[in-house]
């Protein structure tokens, strides 16, 4: 497959990676859109964010759509061919809080497009099996792909109480700064 890589600041090119092959929780989804974020941005132009540090190759993206062409063993083999958005991370599912369900919380999660995991700007990209959101024919790969960043706003909106009708204002730097 091809892949965008970011060999270090400024420095993307594409290369021949091997295709992934999921385990036997995953599923191997054929990649049709991906959203270009902040973040990945943030670590083309200055190879890091904070403590995460580009020091080796690494492929960036994931705001991600596409549709599963392969699963693993201990998944139903009826999803192959699902539409699909991903939820770009992996919980341990082990510690108190992936046990209690607030996973995102996991102090050992791993997420697509931080260093060191790779992302979604490539071909192929595996996932976990429940974290592949089968999507419908109306909802565009590109739409699908802006899933993840719609949930964060969705996650903002619920956590800051703002209802239908409320006036806010959104203050930050964007991502060029």
């Amino acid at each position: 497959m091809i892949a965008s890589v970011l060999r270090g600041t400024r420095d993307l090119t594409l290369e021949e990676r091997a295709v992934p092959t999921p385990a036997s929780d995953e599923v191997l989804i054929q990649v049709h859109s991906v959203g270009v974020c902040g973040s990945d941005v943030h670590y083309y132009e200055h190879g890091r964010i904070g403590p995460y540090i580009v020091e080796s190759p690494m492929i960036l993206g994931h705001e991600a759509s596409g549709r599963i062409v392969a699963v693993g063993k201990d998944v139903d083999p009826a999803r192959v061919g699902q539409r699909v958005a991903i939820e770009p991370q992996r919980p341990c599912r082990k510690c108190d809080f992936c046990r209690s369900g607030a996973y995102n919380l996991c102090p050992e999660m791993e997420f697509y497009a931080t260093p060191p995991i790779d992302g979604a700007f490539a071909e192929y990209v595996i996932i976990q099996d429940d974290f592949a959101y089968e999507i419908p024919d109306s909802i565009s790969d590109h739409a699908a792909a802006l899933m993840e960043p719609l949930s964060v706003g969705i996650a903002a909106a619920q956590k800051g109480g703002v209802k239908v009708g409320d006036t806010v204002l959104i203050a930050g730097a964007d991502p060029s700064d």
